[in-house]
């Protein structure tokens, strides 16, 4: 008659302790919770250095930001750069005069003057810099920027609902 049993050597395979659970307690793991993050854990730190669940968010939010005064800007040659693939995704019209661009549909507030333009260039925009309303007349184009009453009003009714 067989006897059937399992060999020693099967016994536990594949498991971390192999059973024996008594020596693990925090001297094993590096101490309990933050505890051995010091001079020589360098196993510990990785897991706190990228984490934000453990040390939260870095860094800051602007005043400006909070305030609502931070604008996103635009460089006009960004603008001229990409004429034709605003205009495929109709968010400019060609027109005689020339391209116009409504900076807010495009989803910017300001415009600045970093780079060249060279198409004509009709601009709708709440802010601009001096510098950019030069290059685009230079080009034969136009800036008109929105009245500070408008902006205002705009601010004013925002702030209502």
């Amino acid at each position: 008659m067989v006897v059937r049993h399992r060999k020693k050597s099967r016994h536990l395979r594949g498991t971390k302790m192999h059973g024996i659970r008594t020596k693990r307690k925090a001297g094993q793991r590096g101490g309990r919770g933050r505890a051995g993050i010091g001079k020589r854990a360098g196993h510990k730190k990785e897991l706190y250095r990228h984490s934000e669940k453990f040390l939260g968010p870095v860094g800051f939010v602007s005043v400006y930001q909070k305030k609502g005064l931070h604008h996103k800007a635009i460089n006009v040659r960004d603008i001229d750069k990409n004429l034709e693939a605003l205009q495929k995704k109709n968010l400019i019209e060609k027109t005689k005069e020339g391209y116009k661009v409504d900076l807010s549909k495009l989803g910017f507030d300001k415009l600045i003057g970093s780079g060249k333009v060279s198409n004509k260039l009709l601009i709708t925009t709440k802010l601009a810099s001096p510098k950019a309303i030069q290059k685009v007349e230079e080009a034969g184009g136009k800036v008109e920027v929105l009245q500070k009453e408008e902006l205002l009003e705009e601010n004013s009714s925002s702030e209502e609902n």
